[in-house]
């Protein structure tokens, strides 16, 4: 295989209205001269006119595993198992090693294997030698196989914090083992990476945050509204938290007028969190707006005043980033890597997780307060231009790829 400037990038789901990074993170490697290919396990089911012009294109010519016909299926696994004879069956026990226990978990080893046949089988016709992952779930899984069996170079893009939870079940300290770089986006990753590798391992584990193009700051005058608008973006899961804005809503409207609320996105909790609205009497400041692609996430931060992200569980979200930058205040949750982005107090509030009271008070803080809300939005535009920059990132990561290509081990 040719050991150019040619990536393959493997992805769960690819292109994902949640993984728009990863998106701005290819597109922008092709500008800098990468060719890299879009791997997909599985299909991106949104209808066409929901996406980006961007979206649309990623959709089309990224390959996906899962629509792969049964013919080509068996002609892969033929030709992989004839180019690659015992690496192929050494990387099919080899699952069965690193599989869950019992019937489900040796079914799903033998669906990463043949998985990871598929993915060897389109880098040895491209002639790549170098497989990304994004995320430390199954995909992972499918890279570590796929390196068993075409002896592909392998780096991972580790963001938590659900890649933490079950470490053992999930088979995290064998991935990295397998990899020969690892991408981490916040410190708090990289120590969680720490704690379950070798010393020695540590050196091939770095920090390169994800980014936003700065230019993200918008131009446009901002709606004024006589009643303070809320926004939060985000699926609707428990792990985003958005049980607990509902419940700091209530508790902000027993205290005098009580602001909009914007809910963009969508999820398994949403008809809880309906409920939970019309149960508080909440439906005439509550509005859940669904599933929005970033262009029509983008004009939202024009229609808010404040920006909550009330998680239990993040990495650093992009959202958050878009949402200081746009010149929004914010508050978050002082959880995993979040505190990396938000100074609490200085550039943006940080609540602990479930406090629903704090959480009342935070954003009444800001509301009765807006010069302060403003100071910290202010602070909070310097420290994604300062940290958070697309471009700056983006050229480090492009050159710790290409120093991975150049070292002797990886040619």
């Amino acid at each position: 295989m040719s050991n150019s400037n040619r990536i393959a990038y493997l992805v769960s789901a690819y292109p994902a209205t949640s993984h728009v990074f990863i998106l701005r993170e290819v597109l922008g490697l092709r500008a800098r001269g990468f060719e890299v290919h879009t791997i997909s396990i599985n299909a991106d089911t949104r209808q066409a006119a929901s996406l980006s012009k961007l979206e649309r294109d990623e959709q089309y010519q990224t390959l996906v595993i899962k629509n792969w016909p049964r013919w080509q299926i068996i002609s892969a696994v033929l030709m992989v198992c004839y180019s690659f004879r015992f690496a192929c069956w050494a990387a099919l026990w080899q699952s069965f090693a690193l599989a869950k226990p019992g019937l489900r978990g040796h079914a799903l080893a033998l669906a990463y294997w043949l998985e990871a046949v598929l993915v060897a089988q389109h880098l040895h016709s491209k002639k790549i030698n170098h497989l990304h992952v994004h995320f430390g779930n199954e995909a992972a899984m499918v890279g570590v196989l796929c390196k068993a069996i075409c002896q592909c170079q392998l780096s991972y893009t580790i963001h938590g914090p659900d890649e933490f939870y079950e470490v053992r079940t999930q088979q995290l300290s064998a991935k990295v083992a397998a990899a020969d770089l690892i991408i981490c986006i916040s410190q708090f990753a990289r120590s969680q990476l720490m704690l379950i590798s070798r010393v020695s391992e540590w050196a091939k584990i770095q920090v390169i945050r994800l980014g936003i193009n700065t230019s993200y700051a918008l131009a446009n005058t901002r709606s004024q509204h006589a009643q303070p608008t809320l926004l939060c973006v985000g699926r609707l899961t428990p792990a985003k938290g958005q049980r607990v804005l509902l419940q700091a809503m209530q508790q902000l409207s027993e205290l005098g007028p009580c602001p909009r609320l914007l809910l963009a996105g969508a999820g398994e909790d949403e008809a809880q969190l309906r409920k939970m609205v019309q149960v508080m009497g909440l439906s005439q400041q509550v509005q859940f707006l669904g599933a929005l692609n970033s262009e029509a996430v983008r004009s939202l931060y024009l229609e808010a005043d404040i920006f909550v992200l009330p998680s239990f569980a993040e990495g650093i979200p992009v959202v958050l980033m878009e949402a200081m930058a746009s010149g929004l205040p914010c508050i978050s949750s002082q959880i995993t890597g979040i505190p990396e982005l938000i100074e609490h107090g200085q550039n943006g509030l940080l609540m602990s997780p479930g406090d629903a009271s704090g959480l009342c008070l935070a954003i009444k803080a800001l509301i009765d307060h807006p010069e302060y809300a403003q100071q910290l939005a202010n602070a909070g535009k310097n420290q994604v231009a300062k940290a958070y920059n697309l471009d700056r990132n983006l050229d480090q990561l492009a050159r710790s790829f290409g120093v991975f290509h150049q070292e002797p081990d990886h040619v």
